[in-house]
């Protein structure tokens, strides 16, 4: 035979990798859902019918597993999976059983399956975008295009430091420098718009050193997963894992820095472009997914073989990252819009505001009285009455 023998284990392999990279980012979409979520949603209704509610949780479970094993035990044929790895290898030119599946064997399934994808990602986001789909991701760009308490923030925490450097003095006492080049410059490009109790420096440190180095590593599994475990689905998953450390870390500033696309449009482009190669094979007189494969030498890398359903795959990765991003959009950056929004209309710029630092007031030692405001001033003048 032809094909590997381990062939059926590298598909176990790969479902295995799959359904890890799925949960995670399944955990990460229900954070963001459930931080919105009123905190005293569940004390009013928690406790009432417990004992209920468990009898009917363990007989649901206990009644899909009886209908699972009695649907496995009632099999008199020869179940058709076991064709699979000799498909995989004779017709579709790879090892990896689970890949070769679905770009290959079953691809119009798996076409399906990314239409149903956008259609997802396209109801999550009418649900959170109140009046219009914004095309872009908010970027550090003008103070005009920030958040209200972001310039005011700015001015403050640079007033002390233009007033005692204009005095010849830096904040700690040292001589001012006269290169600009020394300012140190962020982890990451959006870590100062935090505040500094909602800012880690070990995150920011982590998610600079590993964000590349992740989407490398999903580069690699989109195109060696026709014989190994990976994939453009799983390669698609570890990129948006990697735009989803780079949210977490620093915000929707970020997430717009790290991905300055659309991600409604990248998720449009990977199912048209999966469904262009699908239909290429037409033009050639063969059924449409008809894929085939072309070898060569080459002096440096050595033996290199591509299949043509790779293409197909790397639709599926497009889409696959089109989804995380538009999730980190919808129920990320939108949402921190909106609770921005909301609390500036309750607050003032540099206090209350989520990411909103708090005004240094170090450069006033205790001796020295705080220069009064129009409020302390209008405070003293009524008091003095």
């Amino acid at each position: 035979m032809a094909w590997p023998l381990s062939s059926p284990c590298r598909g176990a392999a790969d479902l295995a990798l799959t359904q890890a990279l799925v949960e995670t980012v399944t955990l990460v979409t229900f954070v963001l859902v459930l931080r919105r979520l009123p905190s005293a949603i569940g004390q009013d209704h928690g406790r009432r019918h417990r004992i209920v509610r468990a009898v009917i949780g363990v007989g649901v479970g206990i009644l899909m597993s009886v209908v699972a094993v009695v649907a496995l035990g009632s099999r008199i044929a020869e179940p058709i999976s076991l064709k699979f790895p000799e498909l995989a290898y004779e017709g579709g030119h790879g090892r990896n059983v689970v890949n070769v599946l679905l770009v290959d064997i079953r691809g119009w399934d798996t076409l399906g399956e990314m239409s149903v994808l956008v259609v997802a990602a396209t109801g999550v986001a009418s649900l959170v975008f109140l009046s219009r789909r914004s095309s872009d991701m908010p970027r550090l760009g003008p103070e005009t295009e920030r958040p209200r308490w972001f310039a005011h923030r700015k001015r403050m925490a640079q007033a002390p430091i233009e007033a005692t450097a204009s005095a010849g003095v830096t904040p700690d006492g040292a001589a001012p420098s006269q290169e600009k080049g020394n300012q140190r410059t962020p982890w990451l490009l959006a870590g100062k718009t935090l505040a500094p109790e909602n800012r880690s420096i070990i995150l920011e440190v982590v998610v600079r050193l590993l964000f590349h180095s992740a989407i490398i590593v999903s580069v690699y599994l989109l195109f060696a997963g026709h014989n190994i475990p990976g994939g453009g689905f799983a390669g698609g998953l570890v990129a948006g894992l990697a735009f989803v450390a780079r949210y977490l870390a620093a915000g929707r500033f970020e997430l717009g820095e790290a991905a300055p696309i659309d991600a409604g449009k990248l998720l449009g482009f990977g199912v048209l472009f999966a469904g262009g190669t699908a239909l290429v094979p037409i033009f050639f007189g063969v059924d449409a997914l008809t894929s085939t494969w072309f070898e060569a030498e080459l002096p440096v890398i050595g033996h290199l073989e591509f299949v043509t359903s790779t293409l197909f795959d790397i639709g599926v990765y497009l889409v696959v990252v089109g989804l995380a991003l538009d999730i980190l959009r919808s129920l990320g950056a939108e949402i921190d819009r909106q609770q921005e929004e909301d609390h500036g209309d309750e607050s003032s710029p540099d206090d209350g505001i989520p990411g909103a630092h708090k005004v240094n007031t170090l450069s006033h030692t205790p001796d020295e009285p705080t220069p009064d405001t129009p409020a302390t001033a209008n405070a003293t003048e009524r008091s003095t009455r």
